[in-house]
């Protein structure tokens, strides 16, 4: 698949399962002086992926290890050249009920499409 070809189809899946995130740098727990705060669009896949799998197709009951703690948030790099996450650093999902933060975990940036960051529950 050509790049031009890949490029279109993340911009699809972003039209269908982007939401509104503003990510907020932090610095040893502290706002990072040297990085401000930003809004942007994402996707944002949050629970137990693999809890749900496993159950996928037994009744009613499948989806009752499915938690919200964490998650993956998939960041499109062309959209967000400049946008610098690192380990530590906080998400807000803006338009989901009561607005919950979550804690950067890791940051993988080795995809040329997608910035992809594992996400905790922040305390």
């Amino acid at each position: 698949m050509d790049r031009s070809l890949r490029e279109d189809l993340v911009a699809e899946v972003d039209d269908v399962w982007s939401e509104a995130i503003r990510h907020l740098p932090l610095s040893d727990g502290k706002k990072d002086p040297g990085r401000d705060a930003v809004e942007f669009t994402a996707v944002l896949r949050t629970g137990d992926r693999d809890a749900e799998r496993m159950n996928f197709g037994r009744g009613n009951n499948a989806r009752a290890g499915v938690t919200a703690d964490g998650g993956y948030l998939r960041i499109n790099r062309a959209e967000n050249a400049a946008l610098v996450v690192r380990k530590g650093d906080k998400v807000v999902a803006l338009e989901r009920v009561g607005q919950p933060v979550f804690e950067v975990q890791s940051v993988d940036d080795r995809s040329h499409l997608r910035l992809i960051c594992e996400l905790g529950d922040a305390n």
